[in-house]
């Protein structure tokens, strides 16, 4: 078990994802085709030791959301676990997950988004029911006038709005630009942050990392 030196836990799923992202770091990742049964006792054991942090991550891998209705009991036998070790849950998705008996057990829903206004109902049905993230990872494509869209939801859904930086591509200084124009938006620098559950029921501490093994 790694030391508890971190201040972010992830459970990194790989249940699939029904979206073709162009920057998805996850399709050239090593672990992309392992799917293997979650050993339920190992990853009791790294919530146990990470309890004190009081809140996991769930992520991908795809999306966590994916195929829910074929994931419902891995699910409920993490609420469970995490019930018990009194620890909240937070869900790293993309959007069109409408699981209305679902959000009630969750902290917070952290919403990876490139268009706005296709997004805006998905974006409206999460505040409603969850508190709400919305992620843009930063392109080219990125425009002033992208971001000052994301602003305004942001302001009318009262829910936070953070710009991620591109990995792997060329993001043609982008994210640089929108970091300096609007200083007042929360920047994630691409690296790794947490420590991971990997679907195949290791630990590590580089999820980016292409040797990993």
């Amino acid at each position: 078990m790694l030391r508890p030196t971190s201040t972010n836990i992830s459970i990194i799923t790989n249940f699939g994802c029904n979206y073709n992202c162009w920057y998805c770091i996850w399709k050239n990742h090593p672990l992309k085709d392992v799917h293997v049964s979650t050993n339920w006792e190992k990853l009791t054991r790294f919530l146990y030791t990470f309890k004190y942090l009081g809140k996991v991550s769930i992520s991908g891998g795809g999306d966590p959301l994916y195929n829910y209705d074929e994931n419902i009991d891995w699910w409920n036998r993490l609420f469970k676990i995490t019930k018990s070790l009194n620890m909240l849950v937070d869900v790293h998705s993309r959007t069109g997950f409408y699981i209305d008996n679902f959000w009630h057990r969750i902290n917070r829903c952290v919403v990876s988004s490139d268009n706005p206004q296709y997004d805006y109902n998905y974006f409206e049905y999460l505040a409603r029911h969850v508190r709400l993230r919305i992620t843009h990872v930063v392109t080219k494509q990125t425009t002033d006038e992208k971001i000052d869209k994301y602003l305004k939801i942001q302001e009318d859904l009262f829910c936070q709005f953070s710009i991620k930086q591109l990995v792997g591509y060329d993001d043609g200084g982008r994210y640089e630009e929108i970091k300096i124009k609007y200083p007042q938006i929360p920047a994630i620098d691409k690296g790794d942050y947490n420590i991971y559950y990997m679907p195949d029921n290791n630990i590590t501490y580089n999820f980016l990392d292409k040797k990993y093994n």
